[in-house]
């Protein structure tokens, strides 16, 4: 019997620090700063935003394979809501975002991609650990109801929500444009 308690809590224990590690039990900070410019390479997606990391990687793989440049942060923007649009109507931009150093390849690349800027924007913005997958469902269930309440608080628009996932810095940035 003490075994089976030993490996019960053993077990307890590997699945609450995995989830704490995923960032399920982080605190939620919202700022309001500028953010931008980023030079983003993406496809449109229309249905399951799950499916959106599908578009992200064929984008990622062919501009590393095809074109030699290696990207470090995705994107996704989403302009519905999934709890009152359909799912088969959920639209989205999804990709890469270039360095600045590739900037000078836009052109050439403009000719196999959709290309465009995301200006310098004053946005809400939320930082959140990203260190696997299950960060990135985390954020969707912490980031999201806080700063649904953030921004009705403040009589901001709901708009589109840029997620990034920041290799490098193991982030994903939420950022919300501000519209009164």
């Amino acid at each position: 019997m003490n075994t089976l308690l030993i490996i019960i809590a053993a077990i307890l224990i590997l699945i609450i620090g995995f989830a704490a590690y995923s960032g399920f039990f982080s605190k939620v900070n919202i700022t309001e700063k500028e953010v931008g410019p980023y030079m983003l390479v993406y496809g449109e997606h229309k249905g399951d935003y799950k499916k959106s990391a599908e578009v992200m990687d064929r984008i990622y793989d062919s501009l590393l394979n095809d074109g030699g440049i290696e990207t470090y942060k995705g994107f996704g923007l989403y302009y519905d809501n999934p709890k009152t649009t359909p799912t088969e109507n959920l639209r989205s931009d999804v990709g890469c975002i270039l360095e600045e150093t590739d900037y000078d390849a836009v052109d050439h690349l403009k000719e196999k991609y959709s290309i465009r800027e995301y200006p310098v924007t004053n946005a809400v913005v939320v930082e959140f650990p990203y260190r696997n997958t299950f960060s990135i469902f985390a954020g969707v269930m912490k980031v999201y109801p806080k700063l649904g309440k953030y921004r009705d608080l403040r009589g901001y628009k709901d708009v589109p929500v840029m997620e990034i996932y920041d290799i490098p810095a193991k982030r994903i940035m939420y950022i919300q444009e501000i519209i009164k």
